[in-house]
């Protein structure tokens, strides 16, 4: 038999939409971290310009000793070949070429004078076959050796070569020192077309001194070259700089801003649904007892279809009830994070499934974090519900650095044999819808969420984003 009298119903507790607009103070925007950009932007630039500073005086310091090895080979070349064409060349005659040695004193006290004042060290003058016909060192004079093929290819040219020789020849065993010389071979003919070789050495003081002068040298203009470019791109970096910074603070805004309108949207909807259909579904479980009631006694066919009817009807109200409550959003600006997480696992536990919180409270603020983190909660469980058949279900949300971390952990049947992930790390297979769109959202916001196999059997989904929301394509 119907009941006659029609139930109360219970008030869905829908408060009334927000349809003004949101300012930038109530949607919580979290700035932390981005009047950071500016500041980080230049740090980074003034660290690479350091690093190139530092790259350039490093690269001048290791090549200035070869360049200056070749600078005073060349130039200790030039004057090997204009010692030899303008001082060498008038003595040698052919008295000087057959040894005489009234003929060679002029010789031997020019060359004596011109290595007196220590700018070359020591001199020669070489024939064809080999014999050396004057050195500085008298034992040397007369004697043969064997020619190097480079220096052989000089008689009866006008060319030079050089190099930075150790005085290791069979030559030089009275020329011997302690430091290295500058040697260069000069091809001329004496007066009468006599093929020649002048040899002289040159202290390589010349070289240190060519090194330190292009050291400083070099490595002061390519540094202050340098460091005027950066201060005078410093500008510029710091105008980019707050022009990010502009877009970052309009794209954060814009983000909290769909955060908000999303829940403005969910207030809507479940303030619709309440004052329209609900209240439809309502009346007509309040009017069934009575048709019930108008019925003749013999009709109990079509009374037992009508209690039937007014079951469905209950199911039906207590059904979309439940759907108002999981579409209308939590208060989290006045209620607190952690207390709506906690209506959320106790939806589960009402289903007989054990549900462990443990919430940062930390993350309770700015509110965009904690609606976030609300969300990603609400749709783990879901999935659990719907998927896991879990027995537990632990919720853990936390800050790690400066990022913000859920996980949520089930026991139940885990991905099982058709539920491998996607290249995405989400469940392949239909029915994931949910996930695949927090995981967007996440990502817009620089964050991803894995669900991965939990040992001993079920699930775990972790979830990280930025506490300052970045969106991904400021990174």
């Amino acid at each position: 038999m119907l009941v006659k009298t029609p139930p109360k119903t219970k008030a869905v507790p829908v408060r009334a939409a927000r349809t003004s607009g949101t300012s930038p103070a109530q949607l919580d925007v979290p700035h932390r971290g981005r009047s950071k950009v500016v500041r980080d932007s230049v740090i980074r630039f003034l660290l690479w310009s350091a690093a190139v500073l530092g790259l350039v005086a490093a690269g001048t310091l290791l090549l200035s000793t070869p360049l200056a090895e070749r600078l005073s080979l060349r130039e200790a070349t030039a004057r090997s070949v204009a010692y030899a064409n303008s001082v060498v060349k008038p003595l040698v005659d052919k008295k000087v070429l057959a040894g005489d040695p009234g003929a060679t004193q002029a010789l031997v006290h020019l060359m004596s004078s011109r290595m007196a004042d220590g700018s070359i060290a020591h001199m020669k003058i070489w024939t064809r076959d080999g014999r050396v016909l004057w050195s500085d060192e008298p034992g040397v004079t007369g004697q043969k050796f064997e020619l190097e093929p480079d220096v052989e290819e000089l008689f009866g040219t006008t060319q030079a070569t050089g190099q930075v020789s150790d005085l290791d020849k069979p030559e030089n065993a009275q020329e011997r020192s302690e430091e290295e010389l500058i040697e260069v071979y000069v091809g001329f003919r004496a007066d009468d077309g006599t093929p020649l070789v002048f040899e002289a050495y040159w202290p390589t003081e010349r070289i240190r001194q060519d090194v330190s002068d292009i050291r400083w040298q070099f490595t002061t203009l390519g540094l202050v070259a340098l460091l005027l470019l950066a201060l005078a791109l410093l500008p510029l970096a710091l105008s980019l700089a707050r022009r990010v910074d502009r877009g970052l603070a309009e794209r954060e805004e814009m983000m909290a801003q769909a955060l908000s309108a999303s829940d403005l949207e969910r207030r809507r909807l479940s303030q619709d649904l309440h004052d329209g259909i609900v209240q439809d579904i309502v009346a007509l479980g309040y009017a069934l007892p009575t048709v019930a009631a108008a019925l003749p006694p013999e009709a109990n066919a079509a009374r037992g279809l009508l209690e039937q009817v007014h079951k469905d009807v209950a199911r039906g109200v207590a059904g979309v009830r439940e759907l108002l409550t999981d579409v209308y959003p939590a208060d989290l600006e006045h209620g607190g994070l952690e207390p709506a997480v906690q209506d959320l696992a106790e939806r589960q536990r009402r289903a007989g499934t054990e549900v462990a919180v443990a919430v940062d409270s930390r993350l309770g603020e700015p509110l965009a974090v904690a609606q976030l983190t609300y969300r990603i909660v609400r749709e783990a469980l879901r999935n659990v519900a719907k998927h896991a058949h879990a027995a537990q279900v632990e919720v853990t949300a936390g800050i790690e650095g400066d990022r913000a971390t859920v996980e949520v952990c089930d026991d139940g049947v885990g991905l099982g044999p058709g539920g491998a992930l996607g290249p995405d790390g989400l469940p392949g297979g239909e029915g994931h819808l949910g996930l695949r769109l927090l995981r967007d959202t996440l990502r817009t916001f620089g964050g991803d969420v894995r669900i991965t196999e939990r040992p001993g059997g079920g699930t775990v989904l972790r979830a990280t984003f930025p506490l300052a929301m970045r969106p991904v394509w400021s990174r």
